[in-house]
């Protein structure tokens, strides 16, 4: 048997995704693992579903939405509490290979600084189209990017296994480098809380790995659109700009500063503000300009993300 892991799906309101995530894990195949599920105080029939159809599934009932990094943190904290040697998070949108676990696990065994892993993760509704073969974080530009975003896997990224920033779709990191790291920042809610964990881990001296044998597939877009709600893109608009300043604040040197912004004035903030201008969304074009406002003069918290 493999090491022990724990699954954490994170949920919101998402008894339809559910079935397809959870059974995928119950056909996980050479690893010992355990899934528990952080819901952010679901009022549909969530919990109700997988007290009738999972009993073996944890299921941690928050008692408001704390998002992405505070749900998965409370889930964090109880995996580390009882030993597990790995956990994995994992969007409840997704649906995986029987032997996903394993391979990443077997990746994270590979080298002991190993403390990061992601696995190939694809569109759902094109089941050979890549979603992610590994990502990149440029301290110079601010931009990050996906591998292989929407090409036909030929298997072209197999050999590229270093990262610089794994995707919070589907992370798996060692427990015992958690602990020295810190959890994920609460401060970010959700959005870029995983490229800040990313560097987190990489300044720490760790490695983070692309698993090419483990496979996933991701109904995109589905997990956020519950979190942040249909209509206007305001909140999506604020956190999303908001955030980028925080990751820029928290790592980006004063020499890297004078390109991070011009990239980012252009290719975010100038963006957006004439795509909202052009959907007439105004609410959300009025969000990018308090997202810069506060995630400027916000007082980061240097023990965020402590264990």
């Amino acid at each position: 048997m493999g090491k022990r892991c724990a699954v954490i799906v994170l949920n919101y309101n998402g008894e339809h995704l559910l079935p397809a995530c959870l059974d995928s894990l119950e056909l996980q195949q050479n690893a010992e693992l355990e899934v528990i599920i952080a819901d952010n105080n679901s009022s549909d029939g969530s919990a109700a579903l997988v007290a009738e159809k999972y009993p073996r599934v944890k299921f941690l009932a928050l008692d408001k939405n704390y998002g992405f990094s505070g749900a998965n943190n409370f889930a964090l904290r109880d995996a580390l509490a009882r030993g597990f040697e790995f956990a994995l998070l994992l969007n409840n949108d997704t649906f995986s290979d029987p032997n996903m676990v394993a391979e990443m696990i077997a990746m994270m065994e590979s080298d002991p600084r190993v403390a990061v892993v992601c696995p190939k993760i694809f569109f759902a509704y094109k089941p050979d189209m890549l979603w992610y073969a590994g990502g990149g974080f440029n301290f110079w530009t601010g931009r990050t990017q996906h591998r292989g975003w929407k090409q036909i896997d030929h298997g072209q990224f197999d050999d590229q296994l270093e990262i610089t920033q794994a995707t919070g779709c589907a992370m798996m990191v060692r427990c015992s480098a958690m602990r020295k790291v810190g959890f994920l920042d609460e401060q970010f809610f959700i959005y870029a809380e995983d490229v800040d964990w990313s560097l987190r881990f990489a300044e720490h001296g760790h490695l983070l790995r692309f698993a090419p044998k483990a496979r996933l597939w991701h109904i995109d877009g589905a997990t956020n659109v519950k979190v942040l709600g249909r209509g206007s893109e305001e909140r999506r608009q604020f956190l999303s700009t908001r955030n980028m300043v925080f990751v820029a604040r928290k790592h980006v040197r004063w020499f890297q500063v004078p390109t991070y912004t011009v990239v980012f004035g252009v290719s975010h903030v100038a963006f957006y503000t004439a795509l909202r201008i052009w959907r007439r969304d105004y609410r959300a074009l009025w969000a990018i300009y308090r997202g810069l406002s506060q995630g400027l003069q916000t007082r980061l918290d240097p023990a965020a993300g402590g264990v």
